[in-house]
């Protein structure tokens, strides 16, 4: 097993401090008063065995699964995403194969080469709209495939795999006997009472997600996995050797949100709302950017004129105008930017304007 650098995080950690923040992809942090936290909630220990049990039911009754079907664990969405794979893949020999889209947030290409197996790529276009190409994904299914993963929404780009996709996609994997992980920490920025999670799309099905996107609590680090209850036991036994248990303290503060979750949720649409008609109105008055816009979702991954990449954008945008936002190339597409849109709508106004003054330098 080889550990890679990860350029794009690497990058994120390093960010200087400016006065807009479009590189963020979540909502703004969501204040604590909203959890309506009691004293009884700061605790230092709880009675856990594999997950909080208060907590696993509250993300099972969420989704629409069963207890057995839920592994709540501290890390986010990312550290869900490494027990996952390592729960499939555990016990096939290195060289098994795993598909993984492209563009890709980059994390979920680099966990599967971490742990030895040949990475083949579904390629997700703009000119298509990033949509799933079923043709394109059967092609590189093969009896060696063990996994495929995809983002859904789709990070970077916001687009949304219909359910119908999905079940085909699984059935495509069943066939040989592979497993499909979905993460779709994104999703719920879509939804306004019970989503559709992703997991409902086959019994080889599982996905992740966390509270850090659509609730805003990213510091919380509270992460989940949907999917067959034998593939939750396996994953509840490799986080034996890594974490063991999750944060005390933190678990009881993600029961929190579940059970205020419609107030967190009220609150990130006041914000998305709004912001998704000004980036549309933005995108349609700004003819140096096409755009695939999402339907919801806090990014969006604008394509640049073809003398401007990415970094060339980027670094003046930041320099000159105090504006940050992600350069295409973390995610395979150098003439590409990501702009996040759930901040609050004066700075993103002021972000979006931005943008344009720097192309305008450019020129």
């Amino acid at each position: 097993m080889k550990f890679p650098d990860l350029a794009y995080i690497n990058w994120a950690k390093s960010l200087p401090r400016v006065d807009v923040n479009l590189a963020r992809s979540g909502i703004d942090h969501c204040p604590a008063s909203l959890l309506k936290l009691r004293p009884a909630d700061l605790v230092a220990t709880l009675p856990v065995k594999y997950g909080y049990a208060p907590l696993g039911e509250a993300i099972a009754a969420r989704y629409g699964v069963a207890a057995p079907q839920v592994f709540a664990l501290s890390g986010g969405t990312s550290f869900a995403n490494w027990v996952a794979c390592a729960a499939v893949l555990d016990g096939f020999s290195h060289g098994a194969e795993v598909i993984v889209e492209r563009p890709a947030y980059e994390p979920l290409l680099r966990i599967p080469q971490a742990l030895g197996h040949r990475v083949r790529r579904l390629d997700r276009r703009f000119e298509d709209d990033y949509a799933i190409d079923l043709d394109r994904f059967a092609s590189l299914v093969t009896t060696r495939t063990r996994l495929a993963i995809v983002s859904n929404l789709h990070n970077p780009s916001g687009a949304r795999i219909p359910m119908p996709t999905l079940r085909a996609m699984a059935s495509l994997l069943a066939r040989v006997k592979a497993c499909l992980l979905v993460d779709e920490v994104y999703l719920e920025c879509v939804f306004r009472n019970r989503p559709e999670s992703s997991v409902h799309a086959g019994p080889n099905v599982l996905t992740t997600s966390s509270l850090t996107k659509a609730y805003g609590l990213d510091g919380l680090r509270a992460g989940w996995m949907l999917g067959p209850p034998a593939l939750i036991a396996r994953a509840g036994r490799i986080n034996d050797l890594m974490t063991n248990n999750s944060v005390a303290a933190g678990e009881r503060m993600a029961l929190a949100a579940f059970r205020h979750q419609r107030d967190i949720d009220r609150r990130a649409h006041a914000i998305l709302d709004p912001n998704l008609v000004r980036v549309r109105t933005f995108l349609a008055g700004e003819p140096r950017l096409r755009a695939f816009v999402p339907a919801g979702g806090t990014v969006v991954f604008p394509r640049l004129p073809s003398r401007i990449d990415g970094d060339r954008l980027v670094k003046p945008l930041a320099a000159r105008h105090s504006t940050l936002a992600v350069p295409g190339r973390f995610f395979e597409s150098p003439r590409h930017i990501r702009i996040g849109f759930g901040c609050r709508p004066a700075l993103l106004a002021r972000g979006l304007a931005n943008i344009s003054r720097a192309l305008d330098e450019l020129s």
